[in-house]
């Protein structure tokens, strides 16, 4: 099951910082120097990310119809958000930005192409060619869902403590997680509140009262895989049995948590 919009699809970006006088205007600059200079955009990006904002990347060809369209979208979203984000226009062509075209892949997507990053760097959204004001802010992210995406992308297994109302210790999972040679180097754990209303949206979207009294554990597997929740007492081999049933495990066939659960009765499978 995926966790709808938290875990994008793939997801970019860039920044909104002052950028040439319009959109228009970047088009028509046409002649390139000898050297190209350097991209703006990236420049953008990178201011965005000290002063921890988004960046919205708008890669475009040429000026049209669906590109005027696409950035009046995007000014309408973030029109009152000048304090949470920045916006950069990519022209695909421009020598000056085959940095950014090459890193995320676009030279062949459709045009225009709007890719949300968050202040860490997670692809937070992609859209592309038309895209509503509503979609756009549904790329704002929750602190932890902007930490979940960073390292789902990075092909990384997430493990979310949710802490109730009622104090209580980690759950022992994810210490043996942690300890665990088969999973320590692939697995990041992170914990948060039910009742923290920047938390709001993610609580929501893991079906977990804000109300709770008790620990819950989420684990999510790239590329944005809700693998299951589980309460406080969940041991580690019963997330790792879940995310074998998922398929999320890894490739090693003789992996023991690809092995099916046995009863006392059931002899144990042979190896060939």
């Amino acid at each position: 099951m995926h966790l709808n919009s938290l875990l994008i699809r793939s997801v970019i970006a860039t920044a909104f910082a002052v950028i040439a006088p319009t959109f228009a205007m970047a088009q028509a600059r046409t002649t390139v120097p000898a050297a190209a200079p350097a991209s703006k955009a990236q420049s953008a990006l990178e201011q965005a990310s000290k002063d921890g904002k988004y960046t919205f990347l708008m890669f475009y060809k040429q000026t049209d119809a669906a590109s005027n369209a696409m950035a009046a979208t995007l000014k309408e979203a973030l029109s009152e958000k000048s304090e949470q984000a920045v916006v950069a226009y990519v022209q695909v062509g421009n020598p000056a930005e085959q940095a950014l075209v090459t890193k995320y892949d676009v030279s062949r997507a459709p045009m225009p192409m709007i890719v949300a990053l968050a202040p860490n760097g997670a692809m937070t959204g992609m859209f592309a060619q038309r895209v509503t004001v509503e979609k756009l802010g549904d790329a704002f992210v929750t602190p932890t869902m902007m930490f979940a995406m960073k390292n789902l992308q990075e092909n990384k297994l997430v493990l979310i403590t949710v802490q109730g109302a009622a104090k209580a210790p980690a759950p022992v999972a994810i210490k043996d997680f942690q300890s665990d040679p088969h999973f320590k180097d692939r697995i990041v754990t992170v914990g948060m509140t039910a009742a923290d209303p920047q938390e709001a949206k993610l609580v929501g979207q893991l079906q977990i009262d804000p109300k709770t009294k008790v620990t819950h554990t989420a684990l999510l597997a790239p590329p944005g895989v809700m693998v299951g929740k589980f309460d406080a007492v969940a041991s580690k081999d019963e997330i790792a049995a879940a995310l074998a049933k998922a398929g999320k495990c890894c490739d090693d066939p003789n992996c023991k948590h690809h092995q099916a659960p046995r009863t006392a009765t059931q002899p144990p499978a042979t190896r060939r």
